[in-house]
């Protein structure tokens, strides 16, 4: 019986309105604001580093994302970039 209710609890839990939301960021050129490396991933799909523990991701559509990291990764990796910008490989 607690198991089914842990199964439970774990499946509502786990949905995507529990996702982390990002709103789109207007205004800011590519590289702007960094105090790390930036890392260039394919053309105009990027990010860095920038203040109080948070990434700047560019995507190649335009848009532009702030998203709050941990203290150990900073700037995302590639494959979080991609998913974050809605992209299935690499441009």
């Amino acid at each position: 019986m607690v198991r089914m209710f842990t199964a439970a609890a774990l499946v509502v839990l786990s949905t995507s309105a529990f996702a982390q939301f990002m709103e789109p960021v207007k205004g800011i050129k590519y590289g702007d604001g960094c105090i790390g490396p930036l890392s260039t991933y394919a053309a105009r799909l990027g990010a860095c580093a920038i203040a109080d523990t948070k990434s700047r991701i560019w995507c190649p559509n335009g848009e532009i994302f702030d998203r709050k990291g941990s203290a150990y990764e900073v700037t995302p990796s590639s494959y979080v970039v991609r998913a974050i910008c809605n992209l299935n490989q690499v441009l």
